[in-house]
């Protein structure tokens, strides 16, 4: 063989196994080169499902016991502030009324004109004097809820403070400073002393009783007497059983005045059902409240959102939860 004749070497086709994907490239990782293709992601589940639905009952649950706690609050520890301005305002304006009352019966040889019109829900129609209690409250005409909040109240459809037959007086066992709460410590033979425009008149118990109670409760006396009464159930809602005092009218009774009509509403027995509509405005306002504060500690400071917020959810708290105790009777 020549040494100018070139071997030839054969030529080797290789054939390669198919490579597994490669990992994204650094230079799409910094958004310079093309996205991998991904896969669709997975159906959401429905959001009514059922741990979508007991999340919502435990929310709700929890919204609950937070207006009950707040409802409790407002009624006892903060309720004798809203009683004690009440009272002072009821007492000043009953005072007013009283010397206007003698000063037109001293300056007219007729006395002081007669009373055509029967009192205004809300108005104080009588100082009440207690002895036995060393208590003191000026009382409102209709018991309902919300008047209650400020003291005892005497029920339309009964007799006048010192006027001829039954007059009731309704007050509070416990919430708004409990104006009767110590009722059970009058004895028979206790006095009783009640103011009016008309005069000072004088009871003296005859009986102390803890019974289930009626409408029967407001009908006329056979005799002038005053009634007083409250709740003697440790259930807010209760309107059966009460505590009740009576005590007779001792010396003549003043001249009888027009009075208001007896209605359940007002006889401190029953709650407030036409609170529901406001009730439930205001528990939405609550919410909106509650959602737009959690959302702002998201994206403000802390102390700024405190700053903001805190004064508008204390005050939406204490009106819900005043017009929440309408819906209970009265004399609790």
């Amino acid at each position: 063989m020549s040494t100018h004749e070139q071997t030839v070497a054969p030529t080797v086709l290789r054939i390669s196994a198919p490579s597994s994907p490669r990992p994204p490239s650094a230079g799409h990782a910094f958004g310079l080169g093309p996205a991998p293709r991904s896969e669709p992601a997975p159906p959401t589940p429905p959001s009514w499902g059922p741990d979508a639905v007991r999340s919502g009952v435990r929310t709700a649950a929890v919204w609950v016991l937070l207006l009950v706690v707040a409802a409790g609050l407002v009624c006892y520890p903060v309720g004798p502030l809203f009683e004690s301005r009440e009272q002072v305002t009821r007492t000043d304006d009953l005072r007013l009324a009283i010397g206007q009352a003698y000063g037109a019966a001293n300056n007219s040889l007729e006395g002081a004109a007669p009373v055509t019109r029967a009192p205004a829900l809300g108005t104080p129609v009588a100082l009440l004097q207690m002895p036995r209690l060393a208590a003191q409250q000026a009382v409102a005409e209709g018991a309902t809820s919300e008047i209650m909040r400020g003291g005892v109240s005497h029920v339309p459809g009964t007799a006048g403070p010192g006027q001829p037959g039954n007059s009731v007086f309704i007050g509070r066992r416990a919430a708004f400073a409990g104006p009767f709460g110590d009722l059970g410590a009058f004895r028979v033979g206790d006095q009783i002393i009640c103011v009016t425009t008309q005069g000072q008149s004088t009871y003296v118990v005859s009986q102390v009783t803890r019974t289930a109670v009626g409408d029967g409760l407001y009908d006329p006396s056979a005799g002038d007497q005053l009634t007083l009464a409250t709740s003697d159930s440790l259930l807010p809602w209760s309107s059966r059983a009460g505590l009740v005092v009576t005590a007779k009218l001792q010396g003549a009774p003043f001249v009888p005045t027009p009075q208001n009509g007896y209605a359940p509403e007002t006889d401190g027995r029953h709650g407030d059902t036409s609170a529901w509509p406001l009730l439930v405005l205001e528990l939405l306002a609550l919410v909106v409240a509650v959602t737009a504060t959690i959302r702002l500690y998201r994206r403000w400071s802390r102390s700024m959102t405190y700053l903001v917020t805190t004064p508008a959810l204390v005050a939406l708290t204490i009106f819900t939860s005043l017009t929440a105790s309408r819906l209970l009777p009265g004399w609790f």
